[in-house]
This record gives structure tokens, sequence and C-alpha cells, in this order.
């Protein structure tokens, strides 16, 4: 498609959802919506999803309760790509009616439409920064929920507000989170070391999270997770903070914590050779890490 004719098809859309909404008809905003799924999700791109949060929020400028009741109808409307919207347009209104922006924002982070969850996390990561000391037990609430859906959107919303947070709050939040270190729900665990804690919370408080990690508890997924932090690129910049809980995870005997450790080694040792292919070398003749050497010296390239 061409240049022009993606722009063609860029104003079509947009000139008929303004349209729509001038007349204030919320069956005609969704039908445009609907023009705009992709196969990939069942839902508009994101750029155009953003736009037409765009054009709600310049229509209603000069009125907030119209806006947030526009927000309102379109999260909780059962058209998926409507929902994300309003997620978007309730998450900087969330001080106009606290109880009813929270109950909407977790009621669609356990949709079933995985997009939906994403954009409900990230509502609630702004919600976090916005009112962390009233939604903190909300948060320590859903770590503790019996739907992963929701234990994951702890997880990970705490984890994106991490960088806008006091070191004192992202210690707050991780004390809740150690509880989802050993959670064994496919769902969570695949979002819990490498992704919330390796990419999000040791990126923004490197000193407290690996001081953390150091102290999380023996459970084998929680030590697990521990080495799949280590596997990230974050860990890599911080591996001098790091080297510690690598020595304390080379030397665990459980079968399922050393797979992850061999997987972690071997990444640090793309990224830092000059560091991890001598260390790795120290662990020949060390009885407890000597399977590290093992098992990952074959692979490295000295």
């Amino acid at each position: 498609m061409s240049r022009k004719s993606s722009a063609n098809e860029a104003n079509s859309w947009q000139e008929t959802f303004v349209a729509a909404l001038k007349e204030e008809e919320l069956e005609g905003l969704f039908a445009v919506l609907d023009g705009q799924k992709t196969a990939h999700a069942g839902t508009p791109r994101q750029a155009v999803k953003l736009k037409a949060a765009k054009l709600i929020e310049g229509h209603y400028a000069d009125s907030p309760a119209l806006l947030y009741r526009t927000g309102v109808a379109f999260a909780r409307s059962g058209n998926e790509g409507a929902q994300e919207i309003g997620l978007v347009l309730l998450a900087p209104l969330y001080d106009r009616n606290p109880p009813e922006v929270k109950e909407i924002v977790l009621a669609l982070a356990d949709s079933e439409n995985w997009e939906v969850r994403e954009w409900a996390a990230s509502a609630l990561r702004r919600i976090i920064c916005a009112d962390f000391e009233a939604v903190f037990p909300t948060i320590e609430e859903l770590a503790g929920h019996e739907s992963p859906n929701l234990r994951r959107a702890a997880a990970v919303a705490s984890a994106w507000a991490a960088k806008d947070l006091t070191e004192d709050r992202c210690r707050r939040l991780l004390g809740i989170l150690a509880a989802l270190m050993e959670d064994d729900d496919p769902y969570v665990r695949k979002n819990m070391g490498a992704y919330a804690i390796g990419d999000s919370f040791l990126k923004a408080q490197p000193k407290l999270v690996a001081g953390w990690l150091g102290q999380v508890g023996a459970n084998e997924r929680a030590q697990w997770n521990v080495a799949m932090a280590l596997s990230s690129a974050e860990a890599a910049k911080q591996f001098d903070l790091l080297i510690g809980v690598l020595r304390k995870l080379a030397a665990d005997e459980r079968t399922v914590v050393r797979r992850a450790t061999y997987s972690a080694v071997s990444k640090l040792a793309k990224r830092l050779p000059g560091e991890i292919v001598p260390l790795v070398a120290s662990w020949k003749t060390d009885s407890l890490r000597s399977h590290v050497y093992k098992r990952v010296w074959p692979k490295l390239k000295p």
C-alpha cells in the first residue's frame, strides 16, 4: 500500500469517527473501530486507538464530566477496542471517581482478551503512580487473587510503575511481589523474573533489586525466577551488583534451577564475555559449581 493510499485510509476512518462523535453515537463510533480491527488481536492497531482517544479528548476538552462519562461507556462496552480506548481515557481521570475507575480497570485486567489485559495493566500502572498509598492495598490484594490474570496484572503494573516511584515505594511493591516469585501458573511465571523484575525493577532500582534477589526465598520456583532475572539484558548492565546472586544460583542442586542458571550464564556470557568466561572457567574445579562449567563451557568461545 502506498503512503498516499495509507493516508487516505487514515483520514477516512477519522472523518467518519469525528462525524459520529459530534452526534455522540456510541454504536457508530464502535462500528468505525470494528472496521479497523486487525487479525492479530481482534482490535484496531495501537496508533488508531490512541488517535481515537485524542479525538475524544479534544471533543470534550471543555467538559471533563462528559469525557469521563464517555470513557466509562467505552470501557463498559462489549467492544474490546472501545474498552482499550476507555482505559486510556479513564486513567488520567482517576481522581474523578477512584472506586469506579479502579473497579473498571480490575475487571478489564481479567478480560479474556490478552490485549485488553495489557491496556488494563497500563492503566493500573498510571493509577499506582497517581495515588500510591490509596492503591497499594489493592495491589497487595491482587497479588494474592485467585485469578492468574489479576496476579500478573499486579506484577506487570508495579514493574511498569517502578521507574516513576521512590526507592521506598519500590521496596514495598517488591515485598508484595515476593510471593509471586513462587507462583507456578504459566501466565504469571513467564512475566515475573525476566520481565517484571529483570527488565523493569532492576533497571529502575538496581541496588535495591540486586539485594532483594539475593534474599528471595529458597523455593524452587522463586530461585528459577531469580535466574530468569539474570537472563535479562539489564542484568548484564548491573552484573557487578549481581555476581553474588549468580554464585549462589550456580551452587543450587535442583534441576529446574540449574537449567535456568545455565541459560542465564550463557546469555550473560554473550553480553559480558570478558567477565563471564573467566568466572565459568574458575568453576571447573569448584565442587559446588563444576556442573555449570561442564554444561556451559563447551558452548562458550573463550
